[in-house]
């Protein structure tokens, strides 16, 4: 069971690197383990990293409005999918055949004990308008928790059309093991919608998000949806009463012609 699970947000211009010369944990890649008996062998005797429900991202929204973009990725985190002592990491960019636009690293921690953002080695690279934004959300008895990574940036037109994709590079790693998962690629499907864009411009530049934002509802459609619901609960305790008017009745008609026998 996972509850309270720890998201930092911690934006960077570049990605983290793990030098695996200054790493003494044992370490082991899905991609590439050959050669790599003994730590194949530790890694997924003890870790058992693909023995678990896995980390799952998707892209809820992608729009393009003149020189912007916006995507809104969602984070799906089953129950035990991140253990006790356990931290994941994911570093998420947009890619296309011009270059790689880096975005603030995901870190979900579960009480791993490891060191912060801001308290690691002084051989990574330095970094500038670091984004650190951080909230718990429960994923247990089965039940996923989610979160939704929001970001707006400038427009290349080596995005357009199917020319953008979004590339996740996640870990998991504990204080003496380190697995890096595959990569996760997710081609954007661009749209263009103006008045769900106005509302996304609420929004600061990267944000982590515990649920799915308000602002991509039409108008006056959460408002509709809630009247539709509230109009369908009534009628059916409307139903419900006159049903049971109705059995009192017909309950009554029996007692009294039982009476008159």
């Amino acid at each position: 069971m996972m509850s309270a699970l720890s998201l930092a947000f911690a934006g960077c211009a570049t990605i983290r690197k793990t030098g695996a010369a200054q790493d003494s944990r044992i370490c082991l890649s899905e991609v590439n383990n050959s050669g790599c008996d003994r730590a194949y062998r530790i890694i997924h005797g003890k870790l058992r990293p693909l023995e678990r429900p896995q980390v799952r991202f998707a892209i809820e929204k992608a729009l393009i409005e003149e020189d912007s973009c916006w995507v809104l990725l969602r984070v799906t985190v089953p129950d035990q999918s991140i253990r006790k002592h356990e931290r994941y990491n994911a570093c998420v960019m947009l890619s296309t055949v011009d270059g790689i636009l880096n975005f603030p690293e995901l870190n979900l921690d579960n009480d791993s004990g490891l060191p912060e953002a801001d308290e690691r080695s002084d051989s990574e690279e330095t970094q500038e308008d670091t984004i650190v934004e951080s909230l718990e959300i429960d994923a247990w008895k089965g039940s996923p928790g989610y979160a939704y990574m929001s970001f707006r940036f400038c427009y290349h037109p080596s995005m357009e059309g199917n020319g953008a994709i979004i590339s996740i590079l996640p870990s998991l790693e504990t204080k003496r093991y380190f697995f890096q998962h595959s990569p996760v690629e997710l081609p954007v499907l661009w749209s263009y919608n103006p008045a769900m864009w106005k509302r996304a411009q609420q929004l600061p530049q990267f944000i982590l998000l515990d649920k799915r934002p308000e602002y991509v509802l039409h108008g006056n459609e959460k408002k509709y949806v809630q009247v539709i619901i509230k109009t369908e609960i009534n009628d059916a305790m409307d139903k419900e009463t006159v049903r049971n008017k109705m059995l009192r009745t017909d309950n009554g008609r029996v007692d009294r012609a039982s009476s008159c026998r």
